[in-house]
C-alpha cells in the first residue's frame, strides 16, 4: 500500500476536536473510520494558515473559554507543521492563483486590466456563479501542491480542483 502524506484544511479540525473529545455524531464516525484506516507511519501536516484561522475563531467566539483555547492548541500541537516561505509563495501560490485568474477573468486584455476583484468575488465564466473560494483556501492548496500532499477538506473547491488538475489530490474525510 502506497503511503500518503496529508495536509488538513482547517474545516477538518473542528470535527477532529469533537472526535477527540468523544463525539459520536455521524460526521465523527466517518472521520474516525478514515483516521483509523490510515497506515502506520502516515504523516499529517498543518500550515500557518490553519493556526491563524483557529486562533481567529477562538478570539471571536462568543464564549471566551480558556479551556477551549487550551484544547485547540493541544490539537494543533499534535501535528507536524510546514512553513510558507518565499519560494512557496512565488512558485506555487502565484501559479495556482494565476491559473484560477486565467480561468475566471475576462479574455480581452482591456477587460482583464480592470478585473481587480478579490478572489472571493470571482465567478465561474460558464455559470456566472461565485466560485466560493477564500484566499486562505488558495494558500492551503498551494502548500499541498508544493509538498505533494493530499489535501483533506470538506470544501468542494471545484474551481481549484479544475485548475490544479493532477497537481493536487483531494480527499474528504467527512463524506
Amino acid at each position: 500500500m502506497k503511503r500518503r502524506y496529508y495536509l488538513l484544511d482547517t474545516n477538518i479540525l473542528g470535527p477532529l476536536a469533537e472526535l477527540r473529545s468523544g463525539g459520536k455524531s455521524p460526521e465523527c464516525k466517518v472521520l474516525e473510520n478514515h483516521w483509523n484506516a490510515l497506515p502506520e507511519g502516515t504523516k499529517i501536516f498543518l500550515c500557518p494558515i490553519n493556526v491563524g484561522e483557529v486562533e481567529y475563531g477562538l478570539r471571536i467566539a462568543p464564549c471566551d473559554n480558556p479551556e477551549d483555547h487550551k484544547l485547540a492548541r493541544e490539537l494543533l500541537s499534535a501535528f507536524l507543521f510546514l512553513d510558507i516561505d518565499i519560494n512557496l509563495a512565488r512558485d506555487y501560490y502565484a501559479d495556482l492563483r494565476a491559473r484560477l485568474f486565467n480561468y475566471c477573468a475576462p479574455k480581452s486584455k482591456r477587460d482583464r486590466k480592470n478585473y481587480n476583484k478579490r478572489v472571493e468575488e470571482w465567478k465561474d465564466p460558464s455559470t456566472s456563479k461565485e466560485l466560493k473560494i477564500q484566499e486562505n483556501d488558495l494558500w492551503i492548496a498551494s502548500v499541498a501542491m508544493a509538498h505533494n500532499l493530499t489535501l483533506v477538506t470538506c470544501d468542494k473547491m471545484d474551481a481549484i480542483k479544475n485548475v490544479a488538475g493532477s497537481d493536487i489530490t483531494f480527499e474528504n474525510w467527512l463524506a
